[in-house]
């Protein structure tokens, strides 16, 4: 079974004042945690899309495929769309976003084995909340290019059945919004 990996690095980061993503992080930038884990996984593609002309030479640097977002201000769709249209063939996508570094090729690696075994939609989750990445099969390929604005896939989920993937460790599922974020996380690391 064939999946996409579908990473989303073009957000404005508009809480934060400043491109998050370059931010450091112990020595490497934000980004840069998704990227490392993205090359420990067998995907059949990487697929970075992004606003940000270092990040997507890094990407290019690595052998994925980069996809320039010149219309981040939309939302998150804007992402979401470019990257199912660079999706080959009949893959599954599953989408990541680029400031969530403390999640583990261990997870990603129990989200797909769940997905192999019965190809839904498939996300993990602590006993609080539910988090990225999402995998998607191929058939709501349509309605991710119907999305609008700042709309996410987690829209398309309502009923539907779904794997959810159970994981012990919440901050797992952490991304970086605010510098408390980003100082919880430097923290959880000492």
């Amino acid at each position: 079974m064939k999946i996409s990996a579908i990473v989303m690095a073009s957000g404005l980061s508009e809480r934060m004042g400043t491109n998050k993503l370059l931010m450091d992080l112990k020595g490497k930038q934000l980004y840069q945690w998704t990227f490392d884990l993205l090359e420990e996984v067998a995907f059949d593609e990487v697929i970075i899309v992004s606003s940000y002309e270092e990040i997507l030479e890094d990407a290019k640097n690595r052998g994925f495929k980069a996809i320039f977002n010149d219309n981040n201000q939309v939302g998150k769709s804007a992402s979401i769309k470019l990257g199912v249209d660079a999706v080959d063939g009949e893959n599954a996508m599953m989408f990541f976003v680029a400031d969530q570094p403390l999640l583990t090729a261990d997870t990603v690696n129990k989200l797909i084995d769940a997905y192999e075994k019965n190809p839904i939609i498939t996300y993990p989750r602590t006993d609080k909340r539910r988090g990225a990445p999402v995998i998607f099969p191929n058939s709501y390929r349509e309605g991710l290019l119907g999305l609008k604005y700042d709309e996410g896939g987690m829209k398309l989920v309502g009923g539907e059945d779904k794997n959810e993937v159970y994981i012990e460790d919440v901050s797992e599922l952490w991304d970086v919004d605010t510098y408390n974020n980003l100082e919880e996380i430097r923290e959880k690391y000492e």
